[in-house]
Protein backbone atom coordinates (compact mmCIF):
# COMPACT_ATOMS: atom_id res chain seq x y z
CA UNK A 1 0.00 0.00 0.00
CA UNK A 2 1.25 3.31 -0.85
CA UNK A 3 1.72 5.84 2.43
CA UNK A 4 -0.85 8.93 2.53
CA UNK A 5 0.83 12.81 1.47
CA UNK A 6 -1.33 14.53 4.00
CA UNK A 7 -0.57 13.81 7.74
CA UNK A 8 -3.42 13.52 10.19
CA UNK A 9 -4.02 14.85 13.94
CA UNK A 10 -2.98 10.98 14.64
CA UNK A 11 -0.35 10.13 12.48
CA UNK A 12 1.67 13.51 14.45
CA UNK A 13 0.26 12.40 17.62
CA UNK A 14 1.88 8.89 16.96
CA UNK A 15 5.19 10.57 15.89
CA UNK A 16 5.27 11.66 19.28
CA UNK A 17 3.94 8.74 21.17
CA UNK A 18 5.90 5.92 18.98
CA UNK A 19 5.52 3.58 22.11
CA UNK A 20 1.65 3.57 21.85
CA UNK A 21 1.68 2.87 17.75
CA UNK A 22 3.79 -0.13 19.16
CA UNK A 23 1.97 -1.43 22.20
CA UNK A 24 -1.51 -1.19 19.67
CA UNK A 25 -0.45 -2.62 16.65
CA UNK A 26 1.36 -5.68 18.74
CA UNK A 27 -1.87 -6.04 20.44
CA UNK A 28 -3.84 -9.15 19.27
CA UNK A 29 -7.12 -7.94 20.88
CA UNK A 30 -6.46 -4.73 18.13
CA UNK A 31 -5.24 -6.99 15.46
CA UNK A 32 -8.31 -8.95 15.65
CA UNK A 33 -10.61 -5.75 15.78
CA UNK A 34 -9.09 -4.25 13.04
CA UNK A 35 -9.68 -7.61 10.65
CA UNK A 36 -13.37 -7.23 11.71
CA UNK A 37 -13.63 -3.85 10.40
CA UNK A 38 -15.32 -3.22 6.58
CA UNK A 39 -12.18 -1.29 4.48
CA UNK A 40 -11.41 0.34 1.13
CA UNK A 41 -8.42 0.50 -0.64
CA UNK A 42 -8.28 4.72 -2.14
CA UNK A 43 -5.46 5.46 -4.39
CA UNK A 44 -3.50 2.34 -3.12
CA UNK A 45 -4.00 3.67 0.38
CA UNK A 46 -6.19 1.15 2.96
CA UNK A 47 -9.04 2.66 4.29
CA UNK A 48 -11.28 1.61 7.66
CA UNK A 49 -15.01 2.21 7.44
CA UNK A 50 -15.66 4.02 10.55
CA UNK A 51 -19.00 5.61 12.08
CA UNK A 52 -21.02 4.42 8.97
CA UNK A 53 -19.24 6.82 6.42
CA UNK A 54 -16.29 8.01 7.62
CA UNK A 55 -12.80 6.57 6.23
CA UNK A 56 -10.09 6.54 8.63
CA UNK A 57 -6.75 5.24 7.79
CA UNK A 58 -4.64 3.32 9.89
CA UNK A 59 -2.63 5.62 12.37
CA UNK A 60 -6.74 6.79 13.14
CA UNK A 61 -7.87 3.37 14.09
CA UNK A 62 -4.61 3.22 16.04
CA UNK A 63 -5.09 6.27 18.08
CA UNK A 64 -8.69 5.21 18.11
CA UNK A 65 -7.78 2.26 19.51
CA UNK A 66 -5.58 3.67 22.35
CA UNK A 67 -8.22 5.60 23.66
CA UNK A 68 -10.77 3.25 23.91
CA UNK A 69 -8.26 1.03 25.87
CA UNK A 70 -6.92 4.16 27.63
CA UNK A 71 -3.66 4.11 26.37
CA UNK A 72 -4.19 7.23 25.32
CA UNK A 73 -6.48 9.94 27.40
CA UNK A 74 -8.05 12.13 25.72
Amino acid sequence: MAERQEKTFESLLLVNYPEVRNAVLASAEFIAWRERLASVVVDDVKYYIRGGDMLKDEDQIVVEWARKTRLLAR
